[in-house]
């Protein structure tokens, strides 16, 4: 029987909710917004599975490479690639899926703005699943599907944190030609309690209902990302990200985050999926050509399999490899977890007392107007432009 002694113990994949025979575990939310499982004593048959697949007392097996091969890349179609985070490299590999009368699963906003994974093979959903999203998914009983899935022989592209692909490999306790897994570098999983609180203050102050959210938003270009949401009275909002609330809390003092993510252990190489998409961040450093503020991907390939999704949708992607060993100087969460604030503690401490623009007042001021526009200034592709005609 799985025990969470420690908060920092469970990242929430679900793998032991859905493992379960005899559906004894439920999936519960605390103060703080996130679940964890809970045992129903009387149902529990002391079979240790939930145990045995937890990703977080075994490690999840691959075969795959100790060292990625690695590419800045992004898609040739403009419409994808300004709607993506970064350079709109899942939605080729879902549509090549598709293409294969496969399925592909990611995260989607309910109706509630909560996020859940979900198990499609309609092309329109595809618009929903793409973009991070940046909360804590739900991943429900999609492991169960994706199985059904794989056992008739059906090809299933998932889309996950790394935590949520050692957990959907451990519950399926063999290797599947026709699961293509696909992770993220992962800055950690905030809470969708906060993010609830941040969406109602909005809809307060704009008097209406969301209607979309799109994180990473591109107005003011891929380095200067913002948040953007539209509201159904034809209201939108868009905050750049040195000033969001929520990106404030999440970005300068990570005080939104399930507390095992402080503590994360599926960092570093190798990956675990077959495919890890990123922001290339750091691009123009390596290569100034493959940046033009539009969002470029870095697309590590981490297996055969993944290797032979790429090449199948390299025709609607242009890509460049990368041998560079500075790939991850600006991308230090894939080796690094961040650090617990005491602005974390105090957000939390607060939750139930405060309402969102106390919270941030109190504990989440973003930077200072000068600093702000400095950064402003340093991003904007003016500043860029003009540092490129000195240097000549």
């Amino acid at each position: 029987m799985i025990n969470i002694e420690k908060k920092e113990q469970c990242m929430g994949c679900s793998a032991c909710y859905n493992i379960c025979p005899k559906n004894a575990i439920e999936m519960c939310e605390d103060k703080e917004g996130f679940k964890y499982p809970k045992i129903n004593k009387e149902k529990c048959i002391n079979c240790g599975l939930c145990e045995k697949i937890c990703p977080m007392i075994n490690e999840a097996k691959t075969n795959n490479f100790e060292k990625p091969k690695v590419y800045a890349a992004w898609s040739k179609s403009e419409n994808i690639r300004l709607d993506s985070t970064s350079g709109g490299i899942f939605s080729e590999l879902a549509n090549q899926i598709l293409k294969e009368d496969g399925y592909i699963c990611g995260a989607v906003y309910n109706k509630e703005w909560k996020v859940e994974h979900l198990l499609t093979n309609e092309k329109k959903e595809l618009d929903n699943i793409r973009s991070s999203k940046y909360l804590q998914s739900d991943i429900n009983l999609i492991y169960r599907e994706i199985k059904d899935k794989l056992t008739e022989g059906i090809k299933v592209l998932f889309c996950g944190s790394p935590c949520q692909v050692s957990g959907l490999y451990n519950y399926l306790n063999k290797s599947y030609d026709n699961l293509y897994a696909c992770d993220f570098i992962c800055r950690g999983m905030n809470s969708p309690k906060i993010f609830k609180m941040y969406i109602n203050s909005l809809e307060n102050k704009y008097k209406s209902k969301v209607k979309k959210i799109k994180f990473k938003n591109k107005t003011y270009g891929w380095h200067n990302f913002s948040t953007r949401i539209d509201f159904e009275n034809g209201k939108k909002y868009i905050g750049i990200r040195y000033i969001d609330s929520f990106m404030v809390g999440y970005l300068k003092y990570t005080a939104f985050m399930r507390p095992a993510c402080y503590e994360c252990r599926f960092k570093g190489l190798p990956r675990k999926g077959d495919i890890t998409l990123a922001d290339f961040w750091g691009i123009e450093k390596i290569n100034k050509t493959l940046d033009n503020d539009m969002g470029t991907s870095m697309v590590l390939i981490n297996s055969e399999k993944g290797k032979e999704l790429f090449e199948k949708a390299k025709a609607n992607i242009e890509s460049t490899q990368i041998d560079s060993e500075d790939v991850f100087n600006d991308n230090v969460c894939t080796y690094k977890s961040p650090d617990k604030t005491k602005e974390r503690e105090l957000v939390f401490e607060n939750i139930d007392k405060m309402n969102w623009e106390e919270l941030c007042n109190n504990f989440l001021k973003p930077p200072k107007l000068k600093s702000r526009i400095k950064i402003y200034i340093k991003r904007s592709k003016i500043y860029r432009k003009l540092k490129k005609i000195i240097k000549k």
